[in-house]
């Protein structure tokens, strides 16, 4: 415990705020932009005027319209205080047929479909390739009998395959046919389930008029190598993880006011697989990042290994996407859980104890470290309490911290990656260059700029480079790491207006979002001749 404790209350904890414009001694003026941090609940239990009042001091509501029992007055009086709400939908599983045997599903017309289901994988075994994937895959060799968008690739047997855990059946996420079941689901009816159209209209079933869906259950994509054949809830659904995408576009189309929150979903984020091919990213306003530190077992505070994953492989890719113009916000969700002896569930109640530094140190990971906005509740998520917004500074003192995507560890769990700080290199092109550069993370965000001069730069008598030109670079993604290159640089920009033939020197300084404009000043440069 006291290897833990330590380690938690080592890291300093903050949040972020605004943003604003800066300039140097020449009148070379650059905007930074203006980032807050949004602040967030969620709540799966009945909702009750207590809860609509607690929902109203955050900036987005996450709830559960059927286990809350949500109506739209409730929805509109959290709505009044600006507060978005966000109403949860699986999407991966259908809740419908949850304690449901297959033979009671063939004898409901509305699991029965147009009778072409289960489905499976169309590659050949030992094909990897997603792009050689069918996004509705083909007729089971068990049997049919069912609807289309039902799977049954764990075991063939012309059944649909169940989550263990929640008895619900697997559903591919991209069948079309899915969309409109989910598209037209009701509460109060034979589904007593909420579908889309229920919850973003008013004027459809309940007609919650919800501001945007939190999507649940889209790791039933997941790559099939994520569980072992011998763990009861394993799945062998990757093939249909290019529908995703089309999913998550349609929604987008038919509801373009709406947000959209997808819960976990990592791989869709990550180079080095190949569901990167199918990113999710442009259809996202909010990524969910359940367990970053904190899990729900009782048997322990968190896995070290999959903390040390999550913390020095997974979050600095994350950012990178989450950084892109067409990007996306992390919400972060902590379990207070864990074995009884350390007393988290005592902690966020606000009774004090040995579980109040941990719960501060699960706050001090997500939003000072990460730069996620972060909330703590119990394991079935019905613990209402304001623990991380009491909890949490707002100040942001400290300037970015350069990481990398590329991390070469071989151990596990794995180390931190050896930082690639500031500008990795320079290519000239025509009147400019393009510049590359890696990661740096920052609580309140990251912007990046570029300082360059014709003369080399004085660290020592200029450490903050007011004498150099700025230009505040707006990243794209490398076409190395897009195709997942292992020690890939992630970003490029090109800067122009630059005299064919003369040298320049050049640095980039991670700068953050926070009204303070915290730098880094790095003193790595490169030097280059445009064409």
């Amino acid at each position: 415990m006291k290897k833990i404790t330590a380690l938690l209350l080592s890291v300093i904890f903050m949040m972020s705020i605004l943003g604003s414009c800066g300039a140097d001694e020449e009148g070379n003026s650059i905007e930074i932009p203006v980032v807050k941090k949004p602040t967030y609940m969620i709540y799966y239990g009945e909702v009750t005027n207590e809860v609509v009042n607690n929902a109203r001091q955050y900036d987005i509501a996450i709830l559960h319209p059927r286990q809350g029992n949500l109506t739209r007055k409730q929805v509109e009086k959290i709505q009044s205080s600006g507060t978005k709400v966000l109403g949860y939908i699986a999407v991966g599983e259908d809740l419908r047929t949850a304690g449901m045997t297959a033979e009671e599903m063939l004898a409901d017309e509305r699991f029965v479909g147009d009778g072409t289901g289960p489905k499976v994988d169309v590659r050949a075994e030992g094909e990897t390739s997603l792009a050689a994937s069918d996004i509705n895959g083909v007729t089971s060799p068990g049997g049919a009998g069912f609807a289309s968008y039902y799977l049954d690739d764990n075991d063939k047997d012309g059944k649909p395959d169940f989550n263990p855990y929640f008895t619900c059946a697997y559903t591919n996420i991209g069948d079309p046919n899915w969309y409109d079941v989910l598209d037209k689901m009701q509460f109060d009816g034979d589904d007593n389930v909420p579908g889309i159209k229920e919850i973003l209209t008013t004027d459809y079933g309940r007609g919650l008029g919800c501001d945007g869906l939190f999507l649940d259950t889209v790791d039933t994509c997941a790559p099939n190598g994520y569980t072992s054949d011998e763990d009861p809830g394993k799945t062998r659904f990757e093939w249909t993880a290019p529908g995703v995408k089309s999913f998550l576009k349609k929604i987008k189309q038919n509801y373009p006011d709406k947000l959209v929150c997808q819960n976990r979903g990592l791989f869709f984020f990550n180079h080095l697989l190949e569901h990167y091919q199918f990113s999710t990213r442009e259809n996202v306003d909010y990524l969910f990042y359940e367990s970053y530190m904190l899990d729900s077992s009782s048997a322990q505070l968190f896995n070290d290994g999959f903390f040390a994953d999550n913390k020095f492989n997974q979050l600095p890719k994350l950012s990178v996407e989450a950084n892109l113009s067409d990007g996306f916000t992390v919400l972060s969700l902590g379990y207070a859980e864990g074995p009884d002896e350390f007393g988290l569930k005592k902690a966020l109640e606000g009774k004090g104890g040995e579980g109040l530094a941990i719960l501060r140190g699960d706050i001090a990971e997500t939003e000072n470290y990460a730069g996620f906005s972060h909330y703590i509740t119990n394991a079935n998520l019905t613990m209402l309490n304001d623990f991380v917004m009491n909890n949490r500074i707002a100040e942001d003192e400290d300037e970015p911290m350069w990481s990398s995507v590329y991390n070469n560890s071989t151990e596990w769990p794995p180390h931190e990656p050896e930082p690639r700080v500031g500008i990795y290199a320079a290519v000239p092109t025509k009147g400019g260059a393009v510049v590359y550069w890696d990661v740096a993370l920052d609580k309140s965000g990251v912007a990046y700029v570029l300082y360059y001069s014709e003369k080399p730069f004085d660290f020592a008598s200029d450490p903050e480079l007011k004498k150099a030109n700025k230009v505040l670079l707006e990243p794209s993604l490398t076409p190395e790491y897009e195709q997942g290159q292992y020690d890939a640089i992630p970003y490029q920009a090109e800067v122009s207006g630059l005299e064919s033939g003369k040298d320049y020197y050049m640095v980039i300084r991670a700068v953050d979002k926070s009204e303070k404009h915290n730098t880094e000043k790095n003193t790595v440069y490169q030097m280059v001749s445009p064409n």
